[in-house]
């Protein structure tokens, strides 16, 4: 049975309170995601409410352009066809050592692109919604992951390209709820 990272979903909201969508960067955030997130049966944690189940999410980024994936086949329905500027899933138990998070992420893009080479990353914020019962189970941490090259997905279940910033605001519409938050809040077209 699979195992998650997940933590209690009132020990995240004392800190992050009501807010919702994209949230900026905060140290205490990070903190508690640290100290207090333990592992559970998947099965369980799925309709859970008290406990969110902690998603590394990875925006990749080449210049002034990033990926942006379709889910031909995901484990969740309602994300079937839409549009995500988001790598990433589940922590597992063999995540584990120096740093839990950057490891399920980096992990995560090995999976799912040919990534092998060298990345800038850094936490840029979060992502909480209480809007349906799967988004009330899940919270992501949002990495921004500056990569020395264009990478291609290579899971059977996804595909996609890179598009520039600027192209990617006119996606809006076909794009899931976390990238739409995403899109809105954190990433701005650079000048070329």
């Amino acid at each position: 049975m699979e195992k998650v990272l997940v933590i209690n979903t009132e020990d995240l909201k004392a800190i992050t309170g009501n807010k919702t969508g994209f949230i900026e960067f905060d140290k205490e955030v990070l903190g508690l995601i640290r100290t207090k997130s333990f592992f559970v049966n998947r099965d369980n944690a799925e309709t859970d409410e008290t406990k969110r189940q902690i998603i590394p999410y990875c925006m990749v980024i080449s210049g002034n352009r990033i990926l942006a994936v379709k889910r031909k086949n995901p484990g969740e329905l309602r994300l079937k066809g839409m549009l995500s500027i988001g790598i990433g899933g589940h922590i597992n138990p063999g995540d584990q050592g120096t740093d839990i998070l950057f490891n399920a992420a980096a992990r995560e893009l090995k999976e799912e692109t040919d990534f092998n080479g060298n990345a800038i990353s850094q936490i840029i914020g979060f992502l909480s919604f209480d809007d349906t019962p799967v988004s009330r189970v899940h919270f992501g941490v949002v990495y921004k992951m500056d990569v020395d090259r264009e990478v291609k997905v290579i899971d059977k279940g996804l595909e996609g390209s890179f598009v520039t910033l600027t192209e990617l605001s006119k996606l809006a519409d076909s794009m899931e709820g976390w990238s739409r938050a995403l899109t809105e809040k954190a990433v701005k077209p650079q000048p070329l």
